[in-house]
C-alpha cells in the first residue's frame, strides 16, 4: 500500500513539474516589468481582403432624359425650351457635371421621376488594405485603425425601363476610400491556438477629391461588424481571417437646386492577416543562453532567444518540434538514420 502511494504521489511530483517546465511558473510575474506587462496587452494587426459593395441610389424629384447612345441626364423640366433642355446634369452619383443646351431628340426617352421613381444599382470591388492596434483586457478588445481601400467603379443599371434607360459608368474606373475608425470586440471562443472574435468598427471615410465633389457630398459614418477567426503561431503571432459586413451611405445635393440624392454603399468583405502581440517580457539577453522556456537571469525574467517569432516562445515538451530529425527529410527512407 505504501509502494502504490509513493508511486502515485511520485505521478503527480512529474506532471506537476513538467506543467511548470512548459508554461514557466518557476519565475513569478513579479519579476517581469510591470511596463513591459503592459505592452504585452497590445496587438498590432495587418490584413488585405477583397470586398463587394452593392450601390444603390434612388432618383426622384426631378426629371430624367435619355437621347440614343448617351448616357442618361437629370433635368429641372421648367428648364425646357424649344425642345431644348437650358442644363442638364451628368455624373450625378459623385460629381454632377453641368450639359448645356441638351437637345431633345424624336426618339428619346423622357420620364419625370417625381411620378416614378428610378433606382439605379451597381456592384464595385475593392481591395481593402488595413492596420489596427487594439488592448486586450480580459475577453474584450478596444483599438482603432486605418485603411486604404483601391475601388473599381460598376456599371449602374436602372431597375425600371431597362429598355428605354441605358447603363452607365462613372468616368473614372479605379477610385479610393480611406478610413479612420474606432474597433470595439469579444472573444467568443478561446484554446490556445483557435480564437472566435466578433467586433464591430465604426468611423469616417473619405472619398477622392478628384471623383467626388466635397462641396456637394455630406458622408454618414461607417459602421462594420464582423468575426475574426484567429489561429496562434506562438504566443504573439497569430494568422487570421475576417468575414465582415458594412453600411455606409452619403448625400449629393445638386448645384443650385435643392435637389438631393442618397448613395447607399452596403458592403461585403474578407480579409486576410497577422496579427504580432508586443512581448511581454525582453529577451534574453544572454547570447549564448540556449534555454527553451521563459527563465530568468540576476532576479529578472526573460523569454527564449533559441525559437524564431513564429515558433512558441514558451513552449511545451516537444511543442516546437514534435517530430524527430531522424524522421524528416531523406532519413525518412533509411532504416537506421543515426
Amino acid at each position: 500500500m505504501n509502494k502504490a502511494k509513493a508511486i502515485f504521489v511520485a505521478a503527480l511530483l512529474i506532471i506537476a513539474g513538467s506543467l511548470s517546465y512548459g508554461q514557466g511558473r518557476g519565475v513569478p510575474d513579479s519579476q517581469v516589468s510591470p511596463f513591459m506587462r503592459f505592452l504585452g496587452h497590445f496587438t498590432v494587426s495587418g490584413s488585405v481582403g477583397y470586398g463587394a459593395t452593392f450601390s444603390t441610389h434612388q432618383v426622384a424629384g426631378t426629371s430624367l432624359i435619355q437621347n440614343p447612345g448617351q448616357a442618361p441626364l437629370l433635368f429641372d423640366p421648367s428648364l425646357i425650351n424649344n425642345d431644348t433642355i437650358t442644363v442638364a446634369y451628368a455624373n450625378w452619383m459623385n460629381y454632377p457635371t453641368a450639359v448645356n443646351r441638351v437637345g431633345i431628340d424624336s426618339a428619346a426617352f423622357l420620364l419625370g421621376t417625381d411620378s416614378v421613381p428610378v433606382t439605379f444599382r451597381s456592384v464595385g470591388t475593392s481591395i481593402p488594405i488595413d492596420i489596427s492596434v487594439h488592448y486586450t483586457f480580459d475577453r474584450y478588445r478596444i483599438g482603432g485603425g486605418f485603411s486604404f481601400e483601391p475601388y473599381i467603379m460598376g456599371k449602374y443599371k436602372p431597375d425600371v425601363y431597362q429598355g428605354q434607360i441605358q447603363p452607365f459608368k462613372a468616368a473614372f474606373a479605379l477610385s479610393t476610400y480611406t478610413r479612420w475608425y474606432f474597433l470595439f470586440g469579444g472573444e467568443i471562443f478561446r484554446t490556445r491556438r483557435y480564437t472566435l472574435v466578433a467586433d464591430a468598427r465604426v468611423g469616417s471615410y473619405k472619398q477622392a477629391k478628384k471623383h467626388f465633389n466635397p462641396d456637394l457630398i455630406k458622408r454618414s459614418l461607417f459602421f462594420n461588424v464582423g468575426v475574426r477567426f484567429e489561429q496562434s503561431l506562438s504566443e504573439y503571432v497569430r494568422v487570421f481571417v475576417r468575414p465582415s459586413f458594412e453600411f455606409k451611405s452619403y448625400t449629393l445635393t445638386f448645384p443650385e437646386s435643392s435637389n438631393a440624392i442618397i448613395n447607399k454603399l452596403p458592403a461585403l468583405y474578407v480579409s486576410f492577416g497577422l496579427s504580432w502581440r508586443l512581448p511581454d517580457r525582453h529577451k534574453c539577453p544572454v547570447k549564448s543562453c540556449q534555454t527553451q522556456i521563459n527563465h530568468h537571469h540576476s532576479g529578472k525574467q526573460y523569454r527564449s532567444r533559441v525559437h524564431p517569432f513564429w515558433k512558441w516562445q514558451n513552449p511545451d515538451y516537444g511543442e516546437n518540434y514534435p517530430k524527430l530529425i531522424r524522421y524528416k527529410g531523406k532519413n525518412k527512407r533509411k532504416l537506421a538514420p543515426y
